[in-house]
C-alpha cells in the first residue's frame, strides 16, 4: 500500500501540474487571509477547530472570532470578555481576555478563561455566554483540557502569586477541587489529558528544583501529583499528545535567552524519556496535533536566528513528522499574535494569526514545490514527497489521479 502510495502521489502531482513526477511535493500554502473585525489585533491567545469551526480568542476586540473552514468565512463572533488591559501602552496579558479555550463534547459548549479570573460557559447553538465561574483568583484563567472519564474541564491559574489549577464538573458547573502549584516560578502553562492512562499532564517552565522545566502528572480521583518528569533546556509552554504516549513539548523564548537552545522535544511519558530533539524550531508558544497526517505543529513565534540567545528574531511555525521527528516545512510568521497554532484534521487546513493581516488560512496541498506562499512574506521549506506519504496525503493523491485521468486534468 505505501508503494502505491508513493507512485500514486508523484504521478497524480504531476499530471495535474504538467510537472516531472521527480518535483512533486506536499506541503502547506497560505491560501486565505481573512481581515480582522473590528480592528487590527495586536493581543491573541489560542486558537481551536471544533467540528469544521475554528475559534480564537482575541483580546484586543474582546471577542472569540468564529471562522467557518468549508467556506474560509467569519461567520460570527462571542463578545461580553473583559478585553485587553493596557497598562504604559502596552497589553498587560495576565489581567485580560479571552484567553484559553475547550470544548466540551455532549454539551456543545466552550469554556473560556477570562482575564477577571473566571471561566464564561458559551452556549454554542447561540454564540452567547449562559453562565461564569469564578476561580477565586486575581489575574486570567487562561489553559484548559478535558478529562473525559469524569466530565472535568481543568484550568489554570498562571498570574497569581501561586499559580493553580481547577477542575470543574461541566455537569453543575461547580469547581470540585483546586491545586497549588507552590514550587512553580514562572507560572504553568499548558495541561494536557491522556486517554490512554486519564492522568492530567500540566506543563511548568520551570520550578524550584526543575529549572530548565518539567511536566507534573496528576490523577483526578484524588487529586495527587504521582510523578514529575524533570525537562533540560527546555521551559515548556504548549504540550500536545501525539501518537504512542509521546508528548511534544514546546519549548519556550526562555530556553534560547537562558542556553542559547532552540529545539522542540517529545518525551516517552511511560518513561520520561526525551525520544526526540528537532532542531532549528523552538520559542514556541501553542502547539497542535494531527492524527490524520501524523504531524505535529509548532508556533515558534519567538524564535531567534540558530537559536542563539544573541540571534535576530526569527518567527514562524514549523511542521514536524511525528513518525521520525523530522521537520519537514516552515514559514515565516510574526512575533506578535501567531503564537497560536489550531489545525483541522478533517481538511487538513492550518490556522495562525498574524499581526496586521488577519487570521491566515494555510491548505496542505499536493502539487508543484513552492518557496513563497502566496499574498504573504512566509517563505516554506519545501517537502519532499516521501516525507508526505501519509494516509490523509494518498487519499488526497488517489483523488487526483482519478481526476487527472478521466477528465484530463493538466493534459494538453
Amino acid at each position: 500500500m505505501k508503494l502505491l502510495c508513493r507512485f500514486l502521489i508523484a504521478i497524480a502531482t504531476a499530471i495535474a501540474s504538467g510537472a516531472n513526477p521527480a518535483q512533486a511535493t506536499a506541503e502547506y500554502r497560505l491560501t486565505t487571509i481573512l481581515p480582522w473585525i473590528s480592528k487590527n489585533s495586536t493581543s491573541v491567545d489560542l486558537g481551536i477547530v471544533v467540528n469544521g469551526t475554528y475559534y480564537l480568542s482575541d483580546r484586543t476586540n474582546a471577542v472569540v472570532h468564529i471562522v467557518d473552514l468549508a467556506s474560509s468565512t467569519e461567520t460570527g463572533r462571542i463578545t461580553g470578555f473583559k478585553g485587553a488591559t493596557i497598562i504604559n501602552g502596552t497589553v498587560n496579558k495576565p489581567t485580560s481576555g479571552p484567553n484559553g479555550l475547550l470544548y466540551i463534547p455532549g454539551r456543545n459548549e466552550l469554556y473560556v478563561g477570562d482575564g477577571d479570573g473566571s471561566v464564561k460557559i458559551v452556549d454554542l447553538s447561540k454564540n452567547t455566554i449562559v453562565d461564569t465561574i469564578p476561580l477565586g483568583i486575581s489575574k486570567r484563567a487562561d489553559e484548559m483540557t478535558y478529562d473525559a472519564n469524569n466530565k472535568l474541564a481543568i484550568v489554570t491559574g498562571p498570574d497569581d502569586d501561586i499559580a493553580i489549577l481547577a477542575f470543574i464538573s461541566v455537569t453543575d458547573r461547580k469547581i470540585i477541587h483546586k491545586i497549588s502549584f507552590d514550587n512553580a516560578t514562572n507560572g504553568i502553562e499548558q495541561p494536557v489529558w491522556n486517554p490512554a492512562d486519564g492522568l492530567v499532564y500540566v506543563s511548568v517552565p520551570e520550578s524550584n528544583v526543575n529549572t530548565g522545566g518539567e511536566i507534573d502528572v496528576i490523577e483526578t480521583t484524588n487529586f495527587t501529583t504521582t510523578k514529575i518528569l524533570p525537562v533540560t533546556n527546555c521551559s515548556s509552554h504548549g504540550i500536545v499528545f501525539g501518537p504512542s504516549n509521546q508528548l511534544l513539548l514546546g519549548c519556550s523564548q526562555d530556553a534560547i535567552l537562558a542556553d542559547s537552545v532552540g529545539h522542540t522535544l517529545v518525551v516517552d511519558v511511560t518513561t520520561g524519556k526525551t525520544v526526540e530533539t528537532i532542531d532549528g524550531i523552538g520559542g514556541a508558544d501553542q502547539v497542535a496535533y494531527n492524527p490524520t497526517l501524523n504531524y505535529y505543529y509548532v508556533a515558534a513565534y519567538q524564535y531567534q536566528v540558530n537559536g542563539s540567545a544573541t540571534g535576530a528574531a526569527d518567527p514562524k511555525v514549523g511542521i514536524i513528522d511525528a513518525a521520525t521527528g523530522t521537520l519537514l516545512q516552515t514559514l515565516k510568521t510574526d512575533n506578535v499574535t501567531a503564537h497560536a497554532v489550531a489545525v483541522d484534521p478533517k481538511t487538513n487546513k492550518m490556522m495562525i494569526p498574524l499581526a496586521g493581516k488577519g487570521i491566515a488560512i494555510y491548505d496542505f496541498v499536493v502539487g508543484t514545490s513552492t518557496t513563497t506562499a502566496t499574498a504573504t512574506t512566509a517563505t516554506a521549506t519545501v517537502m519532499t514527497t516521501s516525507a508526505a506519504n501519509r494516509l490523509g496525503v494518498c487519499s488526497v493523491s488517489l483523488f487526483s489521479f482519478v481526476v487527472a485521468v478521466f477528465f484530463g486534468a493538466g493534459v494538453a
